[in-house]
């Protein structure tokens, strides 16, 4: 088994250095310690017996006096893996001896290792770099790139739900950082890591499906992590632990044989140019964690590809940079505006071209008349990020809308087409895991052929029917959804 495009990754803890890393946490328990040891039989590998999982992430080294007997231990896992078809990973973390774990990382016969930063030139193994998000290098050598610092999806039960005028609630997604990923480094395999919330009860079937369902909608894979409880039962082969762990693998195995994210690039009339780094990432993360809420989607551009990007079918461009764009793409964004698009760009623009228009005090923007379209530069230099999506919003209004969605406040919804808009596909995503009294409803201005809603949850595809509106476009009704479907499109 070789680390590659195909590899479906899934965190093992097990063994003396996972007991020694979690010993002095909170809730630490003697069960929880025999699991761990449980965990390194290689009779527990018999729960990946017909699953999609086939790459083990394991704890290698972390400068502790436990590494060197953890690596010990799990000799006899990796060599009946190995027999499976099943890879390893060994993490390599905290004040460990880089150079030293990747070499017995080596010799023990793992696939890759995983650490923060790039590895030596000469590691003989493959590296795959973890990090947050905002500190990864995207041009690097690593063949993958995970992202350390991923949250658990769904609607999160501690904060106030009251939002912003459009009543939809917050929901916790991989989404925005995963599209920037995929902006900045198209070409890598993208993995996200992120743990069970800690919590009395057991995690529901359906939450573990959505934290599958949530990253692979945008082409990255999680790297699939159970809680305790889950683990002792799996081990224990209790039929409640046993049905979840079914669907969890039923649907990994959707996202196996529905893998459009490949080859199809996200749509949207707003387009964000950003290079992504430090406060640049959280600005631009902001924006598109809080447009679903408006129900406008978005592509992202990296602002290093940003100058031979096409910019056709965009109604607005918000180029969120402090930092002001060379001369190059300065022209090409206004050259933009000046054939009819709206461009947003920060309070800190030099010399803003145009000729400023009648004041809208309302706004967060001055608007200046430039050509057949606008340039809307900020107000202030740090706006609230609600009130600013919701003027990019207000100013490109929903009346032209290509895409809508309706009878669904608990849903986001990502839609991708294929370079000739022939075939298209719309990932929808129930943060609240409970479907609404109503199924949810699309309209599309420019409708395509046919439609068909495939998920996990139904035995077969649906095929779906258009309803032609009087005022233009169409409106396609979804039956309900608990988690995830996909309209697939073809013309």
């Amino acid at each position: 088994m070789a680390l590659n495009a195909e590899s479906n990754p899934m965190r093992w803890p097990a063994g003396p250095l996972d007991i020694a890393l979690q010993e002095k946490t909170k809730g630490f328990t003697a069960d929880k310690a025999a699991v761990l040891r449980n965990w390194l039989d290689p009779a527990t590998l018999g729960i990946l017996q017909g699953t999609p999982v086939n790459t083990l992430v394991v704890s290698w080294a972390s400068g502790l006096a436990a590494d060197s007997e953890q690596q010990q231990a799990l000799t006899p896992l990796i060599e009946k893996a190995r027999e499976s078809g099943v890879g390893l990973v060994g993490v390599i973390e905290g004040e460990a001896n880089t150079s030293a774990a990747i070499a017995t990382a080596r010799s023990a016969g793992l696939i890759a290792v995983a650490m923060e930063g790039e590895a030596p030139a000469d590691a003989g193994i493959p590296a795959i770099q973890r990090n947050a998000d905002a500190r990864i290098r995207w041009g690097g050598k690593s063949p993958v790139l995970s992202l350390s610092n991923g949250i658990w999806p769904g609607i999160p039960q501690d904060v106030n739900q009251a939002g912003g005028p459009t009543n939809l609630p917050w929901v916790d997604s991989n989404g925005a950082s995963l599209r920037i990923a995929r902006a900045l480094a198209p070409e890598k395999d993208m993995w996200i890591e992120f743990n069970p919330p800690q919590q009395a009860t057991a995690q529901t079937a359906e939450a573990y499906m959505l934290a599958v369902a949530d990253p692979a909608s945008y082409g990255a894979r999680w790297v699939v992590s159970l809680d305790d409880g889950l683990r002792a039962d799996l081990t224990a082969k209790k039929q409640p632990a046993m049905d979840t762990w079914k669907k969890v693998n039923g649907m990994m195995a959707f996202f196996k044989e529905h893998n459009q994210s490949k080859n199809y690039e996200p749509m949207g009339r707003l387009a964000l140019v950003s290079n992504f780094a430090g406060e640049d990432w959280d600005r631009g993360e902001e924006t598109l964690n809080l447009l679903p809420r408006l129900r406008e989607p978005a592509r992202v551009i990296a602002r290093s590809r940003a100058a031979s990007a096409s910019f056709e079918g965009l109604e607005a461009i918000y180029y969120t940079d402090q930092e002001p764009p060379d001369a190059a793409l300065r022209a090409k964004l206004l050259a933009f505006a000046r054939g009819g698009g709206i461009l947003f760009v920060p309070s800190k623009w030099p010399n803003p071209e145009g000729a400023p228009t009648a004041a809208e005090a309302y706004l967060l923007f001055t608007l200046h008349a430039l050509g057949k379209g606008r340039l809307a530069v900020c107000k202030e230099e740090q706006p609230d990020p609600y009130d600013l999506t919701a003027d990019l919003q207000t100013m490109m209004s929903h009346k032209y809308d290509p895409i809508r969605l309706y009878n669904s406040s608990s849903m986001n919804f990502f839609y991708e087409t294929s370079a000739q808009g022939k075939q298209g596909v719309i990932h929808l995503l129930n943060y609240s895991r409970r479907p609404a009294s109503d199924g949810p409803l699309f309209y599309m201005k420019e409708p395509h052929r046919t439609a068909r809603l495939v998920s996990p949850e139904l035995a077969s595809p649906t095929e779906l029917q258009w309803n032609p509106q009087e005022a233009g476009g169409s409106e396609l009704s979804l039956p309900k959804i608990s988690v995830y479907g996909a309209v697939e499109l073809a013309s």
